[in-house]
Order: C-alpha cells, then sequence, then structure tokens
C-alpha cells in the first residue's frame, strides 16, 4: 500500500511540474511584442493608399510637404484601433519575430513591409492628434512608435535594420515637429525624452544587423565561405571606424564570386547609421 502510494505521489509531483513547465512555456511565448504587432497587421485597413498616395506620404514623413488632415483623417480613422494595438505591444520588452534564417534567401520577412506601412500611419496619426490639439495623445503615440520603430530591427538583418532607421527618422522628425508647434509640457517632454534615450546612442544594433545579414546560410563553396568569414569581423569594426572602409571595399570587390554581388555597400551603412546618430542628436538637443 505504501509503494502505491509513493507511485501516486511522485506521478502527481511529475504532473504538477510538467503543467507548471507548460504554463510557464505558454506565458512565454505571450509575452511577445511580435505576436501583438501581427494582430494590429491584421487590423490594418490601408486599401486606400494608392502610389501617388504613397509618394505624398514619403514627402510629408521627410518633412518635405505638409500634412492634410482632411486628406488623411478618414485613413487614419479607420486604422485607429490597428494603431492602438501596435501601442500596447510596445509594453513588452521581447520582441522575437521568428524568422528562420536557416531558410537563407527564402526566409519571409514580409513583416517588415508590413512595418513599414503601419508605421507611417502612426506618425500620420501624430499628426492628426496634434492638429486635434491633443499633444498628450500625440506625444504617446510618437514614443510608442519609437519603441516599435525599434522593435522592428531586433533580430533581424541589414534590410529590418534599414527599414527600422527609416521609420525612426520618421518618427524623429515627427517629435521635432511636435516640440516646435506645440511646445509640450514638461511631463510630455520628459516622456519623449526617455523613449529617445532608450534607443541609446546609435538608435539600432548595427552589428548585430551585419552579422545576421552575412552569416544567412548561401549555398557557398569553401572559397567564398573562407573569404566571408574574414570579411564579416572587419565590417562589423568598419561601423565604428570608418577608416578601413577602403580596406573593406576591396575585400568586398576582389572576393570569390558571388560575394561582390550579395554583400551590401558597406560604405552605405555606415552613412544610414550616422544619419540616425545625427537626427537622434538633433532630436534630444529640440527636447532640452
Amino acid at each position: 500500500m505504501n509503494g502505491i502510494r509513493r507511485i501516486f505521489s511522485t506521478v502527481f509531483v511529475v504532473t504538477l511540474a510538467l503543467g507548471c513547465a507548460f504554463a510557464q512555456q505558454r506565458a512565454k511565448l505571450g509575452e511577445n511584442a511580435a505576436l501583438r504587432y501581427w494582430s494590429a497587421f491584421a487590423q490594418m485597413q490601408d486599401s486606400a493608399i494608392t502610389d501617388q498616395d504613397a509618394k505624398e506620404l514619403n514627402l510629408i514623413l521627410d518633412g518635405t510637404a505638409p500634412y492634410d488632415d482632411l486628406k488623411y483623417k478618414n485613413l487614419i480613422e479607420k486604422n485607429k484601433l490597428a494603431l492602438e494595438t501596435l501601442a500596447r505591444g510596445t509594453s513588452i520588452s521581447n520582441c522575437d519575430w521568428g524568422v528562420d534564417y536557416q531558410l537563407g534567401p527564402d526566409a519571409p520577412v514580409d513583416y517588415i513591409r508590413k512595418s513599414l506601412a503601419i508605421g507611417r500611419l502612426n506618425v500620420l496619426y501624430s499628426f492628426h492628434l496634434l492638429i486635434k490639439r491633443d499633444s498628450e495623445g500625440a506625444v504617446r503615440t510618437l514614443a510608442a512608435g519609437l519603441r516599435f520603430s525599434h522593435d522592428v530591427a531586433k533580430g533581424g538583418t541589414l534590410f529590418a535594420a534599414l527599414s527600422a532607421k527609416t521609420l525612426l527618422v520618421a518618427h524623429l522628425r515627427a517629435v521635432q515637429f511636435a516640440v516646435q508647434v506645440d511646445g509640450l509640457s514638461a511631463a510630455q517632454r520628459s516622456m519623449l525624452q526617455k523613449a529617445v534615450a532608450q534607443l541609446g546612442p546609435d538608435g539600432l544594433d548595427w552589428q548585430s544587423a551585419v552579422k545576421q545579414e552575412l552569416e544567412i546560410p548561401m549555398g557557398l563553396d569553401a572559397k567564398a565561405s573562407a573569404a566571408m568569414a574574414q570579411i564579416v569581423p572587419i565590417y562589423v569594426s568598419a561601423l565604428n571606424n570608418p577608416s578601413i572602409l577602403p580596406k573593406l571595399q576591396e575585400m568586398r570587390a576582389t572576393g570569390p564570386q558571388p560575394l561582390p554581388d550579395i554583400i551590401p555597400n558597406p560604405r552605405r551603412v555606415v552613412e544610414e547609421r550616422q544619419d540616425l546618430i545625427d537626427k537622434l542628436q538633433q532630436t534630444r538637443s529640440k527636447l532640452r
């Protein structure tokens, strides 16, 4: 009888432990901002944006054209639910897009294009709120947009990093616009200062993006693989030390095929990184 009790007791303890482990795993899976972002993507209604609209939106986000609320407010209202879902997702620190880069160039990265679409809508939403004199809502929207834009690059390649940089710059310009036209309260400035500070000095982890980009399986032969292994650390170092760019450019140009074609232009990456750093410094200066 005691043996039977011990068996039942052991089974109960093991079952309880497994149950707790599965519960913790489910909780961990649920605490992923990317899942909320995918929900926001599903709620997007952007079919009204034509090619011409897209060009005009880019001009607005680049700061070269004024925002016309009469033209965009209906589109923004249709996407308000998606933008609110996006904002809630930014409260979760973990963001894992779950891309299987072992698939090589065929790895699905559609989330990046969807991120660009909803990120741009988020900037327009902040303009819409500012025009309505809802500076509190605009500040919350911009703070959430900065966090989301940063998350777009997490665990991704240079394509993800450059897309995230595009969104960050658009939001930083919107922050500067908000400070200039609306003044903002001390508390609102503090919220934006914190959101910008969380981006760090570089804004993005460019080194990780480069490594992810260059370490994707490409089916290289032994000679190309050996050359790539030499190029990766130099490429990463060049981000902080542009003086070695000429050496890197030469290694890229003279490397065995297909390296010259598949390795992204390092000078452009360095320039994009520096441009983001400059925009961050400008924004921090405006928020003081």
